[in-house]
């Protein structure tokens, strides 16, 4: 399909571009489609906390049919990446190479979530026996598509959230990750786990509710991402009562995270958007949102639901000629109102019309 579009992106002039071959191009001959209307324009919006392998709090081995279709939802409200945290079996790495590119968003996956016993869900994820850790992630880095995801904390009862790994098993874990190609993420909701964590390398800390300024700098300082998921947070307070002892934990964890948010993003921490459990890839959106209800500033939002997520994973992006033809487009610029982030105006893909 050639495409002809005019598009704007916050603090540059407006640009018309056509569409060849899925790359934006010098506008050319006449075109198929023409969209009139000038747009404010992203690359695409990233999920950078997803699991695609079933759809919310529902913990069994994924399905093909239905991650197929939760990546096509999410492609037509404007998601062109998305980073999935693992589950308990391949099924969003094989989704990769069973979906055509055009029809889904950009994906990269980590499979089998790792974990000890007693660490996770039970009967959920690879349990990792004493030793191990190094072995048993280079095989999940070579199962995976991009990265290995650990389970650095987990609550037990009466205890609360207890380490999983120590700060030399992740290390060793980040260090086989990477010699197989693969990022490592790590679940951590515990206080300590956080700065272990960042101190062993690791690539991406999910939820991270418990991170100090120290850890910021020095995640910052390599290029590191934090997704902290404040939705899933906020849903799983409420499902553990606020006068819970889990609850507060989690209370006190959310405060932390609200005054750290533009902490980690001056600290050069790639901070993005993630769903998790709590709500559909296809509403990364509304994460966005509440960043910015947080008082997140909102054009550390757009990063964080776009931008941030595509250099995070050392993608170039933008509208340049001869790049890809991908854009998620807007009635109004997402910097002076956020909330137009749920309401895209036109999803561009490969340089096709997806919605």
């Amino acid at each position: 399909m050639h495409i002809r579009v005019t598009l704007r992106v916050t603090g540059e002039a407006a640009v018309t571009l056509d569409t060849r071959d899925g790359l934006w191009v010098e506008p050319w001959g006449e075109p198929d489609e023409v969209i009139s209307s000038v747009l404010w324009a992203l690359p695409g919006l990233v999920d950078g906390h997803a699991h695609l392998g079933q759809g919310g709090v529902d913990i069994r081995d994924g399905g093909p049919e239905g991650a197929a279709n939760r990546a096509t939802m999410a492609l037509g409200a404007g998601v062109g990446l998305i980073l999935d945290k693992g589950w308990s079996d391949l099924t969003v790495v094989h989704l990769i190479d069973i979906v055509p590119a055009a029809e889904r968003p950009e994906i990269e996956a980590a499979g089998v979530v790792l974990t000890v016993d007693g660490g996770f869900w039970e009967g959920f994820g690879r349990n990792v026996a004493p030793g191990d850790i190094g072995k048993v992630a280079a095989v999940a880095a070579d199962e995976g598509a991009g990265w290995v995801k650990l389970i650095g904390d987990w609550p037990r009862k009466g205890v609360g959230p207890v380490a999983n790994f120590d700060e030399e098993e992740l290390k060793e874990a980040v260090a086989a990750a990477s010699e197989h190609g693969a990022r490592a993420a790590v679940h951590t909701m515990a206080r300590e786990v956080p700065s272990m964590a960042v101190r062993a390398g690791v690539d991406s800390i999910e939820h991270g509710l418990f991170l100090t300024d120290d850890d910021l700098e020095m995640l910052g300082s390599r290029g590191g991402s934090w997704v902290p998921t404040v939705l899933q947070m906020e849903a799983t307070i409420e499902q553990l009562g606020e006068r819970s002892s889990g609850g507060r934990l989690l209370l006190e964890g959310l405060e932390n995270v609200r005054a750290r948010l533009a902490t980690a993003v001056d600290a050069g921490v790639h901070v993005l958007t993630g769903t998790d459990l709590a709500i559909g890839t296809h509403r990364v959106a509304s994460e966005a949102i509440r960043l910015w209800e947080l008082g997140l500033a909102a054009a550390a939002v757009i990063q964080a639901v776009s931008w941030s997520g595509f250099r995070a994973t050392g993608r170039q992006v933008g509208f340049d000629l001869g790049g890809p033809a991908n854009a998620v487009m807007f009635s109004e610029d997402p910097v002076s109102n956020p909330r137009v982030l749920a309401d895209p105006a036109a999803v561009i893909r490969m340089g096709r019309i997806v919605s």
